[in-house]
């Protein structure tokens, strides 16, 4: 019996040894250094001088030997490790090979990590570019997407504000600043695709837009002449874009539909002619949709945590905490409201409330499925807001409001 496993034992070993020996490397390897890495996609409708309707595909590519980390002395505004690529086509493919055959070597998508959308083709031809994304052999479905106010085209021509690159400004813009700020919403493509397929959710994706900064360093620009903004959201109905929601409606929209435990988001409000700035800390939305013969009504509970970090010179005794709270609420409450408003204005479901109903009252569902966007339309809705001041800001005083 042990001269057995011993025998059995070798083979395995020889066999091990044999297949090693034959794994060679990846069939498809290719160098690094052949590749054209390709950190941002951008893509647009437009119309030639012919009056033909083409793509015009956009990019940034890392330079040959140049990596996101160079620049050392030279700081932010010496390095430029991206070069810009464009090219035209009737189809996506078309359009890319025009630019790319310039180049000796092979396109790779794998660390793009944004893809701009500008308007025209976020309303026209959405599913034709999400389709050939999910096609990609290097697709990266943890890409952000963004959608430019205009065409995308233009904002290939901005230099980085506070990064070594402008791929990187995007992608720690809408990680970072965007989500912890409240005024926009980083949106993944796998994330963005999901809503898109979606029988009862719309898609929302934020707003990227081109500007021109004006702090100056004596007489010259501090900074670059053209930068990025990312701030606000692109609505869209089924597959189209159909409109934006401004910064304040942004975060109207993150408190309705998202669960804060950290950020930046600060709410401005008045009492009795003096104004407060009140910084969330921590916020949990929740929504409970029924249908009541086929009227559907919804009820959300918003609650807020926080502290203030402005008191405009007016000091709060505890006594005067409650009435603050109560002001916050309504008007955080006033901001959701208005959101749902301009949000149901364009006919879009991006808040998830069909969603919901979807989720935990399928026999609910069964009855609207049909005609869910008109009973959505006609919902009655209704928001509760309950904030909480944690902090004045002032500890260990008590002290009574200036007269």
């Amino acid at each position: 019996m042990e001269q057995r496993k011993v025998r059995g034992f070798i083979g395995m070993s020889l066999l091990v040894i044999g297949l090693q020996m034959l794994c060679l490397g990846c069939w498809d390897q290719k160098d690094v250094s052949n590749l054209a890495i390709i950190t941002v996609l951008g893509f647009d409708r437009i119309t030639d001088q012919d009056g033909v309707d083409k793509w015009q595909v956009s990019s940034f590519v890392m330079q040959a030997g140049k990596a996101e980390t160079d620049g050392g002395g030279e700081g932010i505004q010496g390095a430029k490790p991206e070069i810009e690529w464009r090219g035209k086509g009737l189809t996506i493919p078309e359009a890319i090979l025009d630019f790319t055959k310039r180049s000796p070597r092979f396109p790779f998508f794998a660390d793009t990590y944004s893809v701009i959308i500008g308007e025209r083709a976020a309303k026209e031809k959405l599913l034709e570019i999400v389709d050939y994304l999910d096609r990609l052999r290097e697709y990266r479905p943890g890409s952000f997407i963004m959608i430019a106010q205009g065409d995308a085209a233009p904002l290939f021509e901005t230099e980085p504000e506070a990064s070594i690159s402008v791929s990187r400004d995007l992608k720690e813009l809408a990680q970072n600043t965007a989500d912890s700020t409240g005024i926009a919403r980083g949106v993944k493509l796998m994330d963005f695709t999901s809503n898109l397929l979606s029988t009862d959710r719309d898609p929302v994706a934020p707003e990227i837009r081109l500007i021109k900064p004006q702090e100056k360093k004596g007489d010259e620009l501090a900074g670059p002449a053209k930068a990025i903004l990312v701030e606000g959201l692109g609505i869209f109905k089924d597959d189209k874009w159909v409109g934006w929601l401004n910064k304040e409606e942004a975060v109207g929209y993150d408190l309705l539909a998202n669960k804060i435990n950290k950020g930046d988001i600060t709410i401005r409000a008045q009492k009795e002619g003096q104004w407060f700035t009140f910084l969330i800390t921590k916020s949990k939305p929740t929504l409970k949709a029924t249908l009541t013969e086929d009227k559907l009504n919804i009820n959300v509970e918003i609650e807020i945590k926080g502290r203030i970090i402005e008191d405009n010179g007016v000091d709060l005794a505890p006594s005067q905490i409650d009435q603050v709270e109560h002001t916050l609420s309504e008007k955080i409450g006033d901001m959701a409201m208005h959101t749902i408003d301009i949000v149901r204005g364009y006919e879009s479901d991006c808040l998830g409330f069909s969603e919901e109903l979807h989720r935990y009252s399928p026999n609910d569902w069964k009855k609207i499925k049909s005609h869910w966007r008109e009973t959505y339309l006609n919902a009655n809705v209704n928001v509760q807001v309950n904030a909480l001041i944690e902090n004045t800001g002032r500890l260990g005083q008590r002290l009574e409001m200036k007269k």
